[in-house]
């Protein structure tokens, strides 16, 4: 674990890619609720780095998500409740989606507790990730912590 971030008695850390963001800030998937309002709370911790952030504020305005009517306020303040951290070294697992291979990369190097995606290609990554300590799951597979 990164000796930068946190110790044993901070909220569990997590990482959100590009499509769970997605699921909460465009779409206002109600599996997100339970983390938004843990982080928002302070009893997660979300953690990104910078290339996530360029990711995103590439992806939210594309066209095909206009139908959703993005709020423009919500979209482009979704980091001010992330903590940046370095963009990580590249980590041990592979991601078949060099996209997402960010994501596995911080989420191994600073000990995530979780990783919140639905891409398939980081999917394919949870067994050996949570070999690792950090279990890979979708928003609606959460429980959310007391």
């Amino acid at each position: 674990m990164n000796p930068a971030i946190g110790g044993p008695s901070e909220p569990p850390i997590i990482i959100l890619d590009t499509n769970a963001l997605l699921d909460w800030r465009v779409f206002k998937d109600p599996a997100a609720t339970p983390i938004a309002q843990a982080i928002l709370e302070g009893r997660l911790r979300w953690v990104a780095c910078t290339s996530m952030e360029q990711e995103w504020h590439q992806v939210w305005p594309r066209s095909y998500l206009k139908a959703w009517q993005p709020d423009p306020q919500l979209t482009l303040t979704v980091f001010q409740h992330a903590e940046f951290v370095d963009i990580p070294p590249r980590g041990p697992l592979r991601c078949k989606d060099p996209d997402d291979q960010v994501f596995i990369d911080l989420a191994l190097h600073v000990g995530a507790k979780w990783l919140f995606s639905k891409d398939a290609a980081l999917l394919k990554l949870a067994k050996r990730a949570k070999l690792r300590g950090t279990e890979i799951l979708t928003l609606p597979q959460w429980t959310p912590v007391p």
